[in-house]
């Protein structure tokens, strides 16, 4: 079957493209019609990632989400060692716009990387251990490094 009656079989056939870029830039869509890069807005703030809660929990936030890809598991492990806490006392809240980070979209692989190569959770869990380090040390009266 050739092209020609394959679409007249079909009945129709439909092009796109992304014009978004050029609608914006001529003054015919807002900005806000163009596409989310893979990496959202992101946040140096602590809080937006790590919560350390009274009882010797810890809650971490994360604009990415699993997909089957063993991103939660990965994700919760990361926070456990940076922080040199059980698993079991990690929790992870994911893609909840209202409560995580802007990390933009969850594809191509990129979930593993944004977090992990020392940016965004891992850099906040490593900071987040620095600071409880400082804060027990200043307690104690000692130098951080006689802490274990």
């Amino acid at each position: 079957m050739n092209r020609r009656d394959f679409l007249q079989a079909g009945g129709g056939l439909i092009v796109t493209f992304g014009a978004a870029r050029l609608a914006s830039e001529l003054g015919l869509a807002p900005d806000g019609v163009r596409a989310q890069r893979l990496n959202g807005a992101g946040s140096s703030q602590l809080d937006r990632w790590i919560k350390v809660n009274a009882d010797g929990t810890v809650t971490a936030f994360t604009g990415k989400c699993e997909l089957g890809h063993g991103l939660y598991t990965a994700q919760t492990q990361l926070v456990a060692e940076e922080l040199c806490v059980p698993f079991s006392r990690v929790t992870l809240v994911q893609c909840d716009t209202e409560l995580t980070p802007d990390q933009g979209t969850t594809s191509g692989a990129q979930s593993h990387p944004t977090n992990f190569n020392h940016a965004d959770l891992a850099l906040a869990a490593a900071t987040a251990r620095e600071a409880l380090l400082a804060m027990a040390a200043r307690q104690l009266g000692v130098a951080v490094d006689q802490l274990a």
